[in-house]
């Protein structure tokens, strides 16, 4: 009987190591997958550049056409926000400046005068309410984890509000996407990523910089 016992323990041993190894490939697989999105001609910086400005200038205007012109229709976008001490997020099929996310916060009056530069963006003291530099920037040499990050925390109090296959199409378009960064009094932030060969502005994020709670 304890021949059988350490038999049976044996198959169900190879039979976990099977599966783990499964599950690795599988990780491995959709790690694979994530398309390198660094510009690497003038030309396709000047692509990025556009869509980055031309949102701006949208969101300035508060223009719906026109920003929605540089959302997806089938990646949307994610607004992050800050109902309490956490922050969380939507996603939306377009924009509405007439409805904002959330509610109680108006889209704002945003006016700059900066030039869009490529640099390690800025980051903002609570205590101080003060950036540690000014100016507009995107960083094309790191991507944004904001959202996985949200997610991972809430799915450690609710296990069923995101699935797996939730969470690696975040972490996926995190890795294929760039955070933008001005500074104006209200500032805006917001993601970029290529997706089928055009970038597309896929998260704006209304919480960072945001010190209330």
């Amino acid at each position: 009987m304890i021949k059988n016992w350490i038999v049976g323990l044996s198959i169900l041993s190879f039979v976990l190591g099977a599966c783990n190894q499964k599950g690795n490939k599988s990780q491995e697989e959709k790690k694979d997958s994530v398309t390198v999105v660094s510009p690497q001609t003038v030309e396709e910086q000047n692509e990025l550049s556009d869509v980055i400005t031309r949102f701006v200038r949208a969101y300035a205007s508060k223009d719906n056409a026109k920003a929605n012109a540089l959302i997806h229709p089938d990646l949307g976008i994610y607004i992050i926000y800050r109902p309490g001490a956490a922050d969380t997020f939507v996603r939306l099929d377009s924009l509405d400046f007439s409805r904002p996310v959330p509610e109680v916060f108006d889209y704002p009056d945003i006016t700059y005068d900066y030039v869009l530069t490529y640099e390690k963006l800025p980051t903002f003291d609570c205590g101080t309410e003060k950036w540690d530099k000014t100016g507009f920037f995107c960083d094309t040499t790191s991507h944004p984890n904001q959202l996985s990050n949200i997610a991972a925390f809430e799915d450690e109090f609710d296990e069923d509000k995101f699935s797996e296959e939730d969470l690696v199409i975040l972490e996926k378009g995190e890795q294929e996407s760039y955070r933008v960064i001005l500074t104006t009094t209200e500032p805006l932030i917001f993601h970029v990523r290529k997706y089928q060969g055009k970038w597309y502005v896929t998260t704006l994020d209304r919480a960072y910089a945001g010190c209330d709670a």
